[in-house]
């Protein structure tokens, strides 16, 4: 007589299990290509570097540090086209950037169930008159072989690298729908040289360290064969570091002014000990000015 109400209450709680199972489903199905693309272009809206990095398949730190300094994003961007291919699914979207109206193309690739983000970056061809790199904020983009670097869609101002010795920049707003360029008159700051400086001081501090000859490339010449037979060491002392001018025009420079006491230890011609101080107050420095990277480099002739 008790039987009938107990499998009522199994067959309901089968019920449950069965509908728990429908609802596990469909929380657990993988997000469609549509609603990724739609992410996306938020998160390019909005500027959200996080959001960005989560769906690259590929993220570059370089160009999301980029990206976080761009000047603006693109606004309002609506998916026009999507067609699947072999590899995944190409997006065309349109969007206002920079106030004008733009067209932004990528592809989403089904990654083990889950959709990444490829062909997204702009290229830019960047002609600038010194250096070989640009900076966008803090980031440090070296340019490649044929002079490029690659950026999210954004409006960017690219700035002659390194940015503490040289001025100049070119703002560019990056899409990937059409070829871009951007030409960057580049020239030394007025305070470079000053900047550059504790480069040459350290360079200097290293010509003076105790040797048993005079080293290379160091602007020193002592005269100590006119005192000594023997040369056993050279003890140097600077008073004033030569002071760095930087010809923009030629990229050399010359230090001059140095004031610099240098000290010989060896055997005199009666055969004993002796030592000789030698000292000039026009100890000089030259050679040509380079940039790598984020760097000057000054290069002793």
């Amino acid at each position: 007589m008790k039987r009938g109400p107990l499998i009522a209450l199994a067959a309901t709680g089968a019920a449950l299990v069965i509908a728990a199972g429908v609802m596990v489903f469909a929380l657990t199905r993988p997000e469609s290509a549509d609603a990724v693309a739609e992410r996306y272009l938020q998160a390019l809206a909005t500027g959200d570097v996080d959001a960005v990095a989560a769906l690259l398949a590929e993220p570059d730190e370089t160009v999301l540090a980029a990206f976080a300094a761009a000047d603006a994003y693109l606004a309002d961007p609506v998916v026009t086209d999507a067609v699947a291919g072999e590899v995944g699914t190409g997006f065309r979207a349109e969007a206002a950037l920079d106030g004008a109206d733009t067209t932004v193309l990528f592809t989403l690739t089904d990654e083990s169930g889950t959709w990444t983000v490829t062909d997204s970056l702009a290229t830019i061809d960047v002609a600038t008159t010194l250096g070989d790199a640009v900076s966008i904020g803090d980031a440090v983009l070296p340019l490649g072989e044929e002079g490029v670097v690659s950026v999210l869609p954004a409006v960017y101002t690219l700035q002659a690298a390194p940015t503490d010795f040289l001025d100049g920049a070119a703002t560019v707003a990056a899409t990937n729908a059409q070829p871009l360029s951007a030409a960057i008159d580049a020239s030394l700051s007025p305070d470079a040289a000053a900047r550059a400086q504790p480069q040459l001081d350290a360079y200097a501090d290293a010509c003076v360290a105790p040797a048993e000859t005079l080293p290379d490339r160091c602007g020193l010449q002592v005269p100590w064969p006119a005192d000594l037979t023997a040369l056993d060491t050279l003890t140097t002392r600077i008073d004033t570091y030569p002071v760095l001018q930087i010809d923009d025009a030629a990229l050399t420079f010359t230090a001059s002014g140095g004031s610099v006491v240098v000290t010989a230890a060896g055997t005199d011609r009666e055969g004993t000990a002796d030592s000789v101080t030698y000292r000039t107050d026009d100890w000089t420095l030259r050679g040509t000015v380079s940039f790598a990277g984020d760097e000057l480099v000054l290069t002793v002739f």
